[in-house]
């Protein structure tokens, strides 16, 4: 372990004022020097999204805090090109208003920003708590802060770059249980949009709440948060379908043949 204190990037997807947020910065300031770069807005949902077509621009809060007009991945990727000067030593998001597990990730701005900085080949984590409300935070807070600590204390942090997406249970620290390594889990489809009539006549739709747990077995983030176990799961950005490649080869060659006659 280096002795020199660790630098910690920390975004969210809630907004800068979010409580979250503040209670990880409380807990990684007593081992780390954390800068802040979180939305000035609520931002969640926006997955991986850049802002092209419209300039963002950075302000410092009261608090110390900056914020950007923009996504979660616009605060990230403004940190590390320009706006910080340095390259820190992690990139952590959160901690959620609400979890992020199974297909949620693929959505979710915590771990967008957080797969940001693991683009630019930095480890990063996304934290959430499962429920929403921020029920026992300070708890949530100092096991985010445990982990990281330990992570730094065993030469995990200063090496190649990974991403970790990792889901706390709302409970005090008596009642958190073990850290478990875990696979994403899947969801049902998601519940029916919802429609309304705006005040000109028009139809206005409002995406329906996330579908229930399909895949929720032993093993999954979301068995073991159910069993107020704190989940950990591996993301890679790789999408690439490696086990139907072979197939895929196969039925381009077809198409070529046929596309050559």
């Amino acid at each position: 372990m280096s002795d020199r204190r660790l630098k910690i990037l920390l975004s969210n997807d809630d907004g800068y004022r979010a409580e979250g947020l503040a209670a990880l910065h409380a807990q990684l300031s007593t081992f780390a020097d954390v800068e802040v770069v979180a939305p000035e807005h609520n931002n969640s949902a926006k997955s991986n999204a850049l802002t092209l077509n419209a300039p963002l621009y950075v302000h410092k809060a009261d608090n110390g805090f900056r914020f950007v007009n923009g996504t979660p991945a616009d605060c990230v990727h403004i940190a590390l090109t320009g706006l910080l000067g340095y390259r820190p030593d992690l990139v952590v998001s959160g901690i959620n208003n609400g979890a992020n597990m199974g297909d949620d990730t693929v959505y979710s701005g915590t771990v967008g920003a957080a797969m940001e900085g693991y683009l630019f080949g930095i480890p990063a984590i996304a934290f959430s708590q499962v429920d929403k409300g921020w029920a026992h935070l300070d708890a949530s807070a100092r096991r985010a802060s445990d982990i990281i600590a330990q992570m730094h204390a065993q030469g995990l942090v200063q090496t190649a770059p990974w991403l970790l997406n990792i889901n706390i249970p709302n409970k005090p620290d008596e009642q958190l249980g073990h850290n478990r390594l875990c696979r994403l889990g899947r969801r049902h489809a998601a519940e029916s949009v919802i429609t309304q009539i705006s005040p000109r006549g028009e139809t206005m739709y409002w995406i329906g709440s996330a579908g229930p747990a399909l895949d929720a077995g032993e093993g999954t983030d979301f068995h073991a948060t159910e069993h107020g176990h704190v989940s950990i799961t591996p993301l890679r950005v790789d999408l690439t379908d490696h086990d139907h490649l072979g197939y895929w080869a196969q039925t381009m060659a077809r198409l070529s043949s046929k596309g050559q006659a």
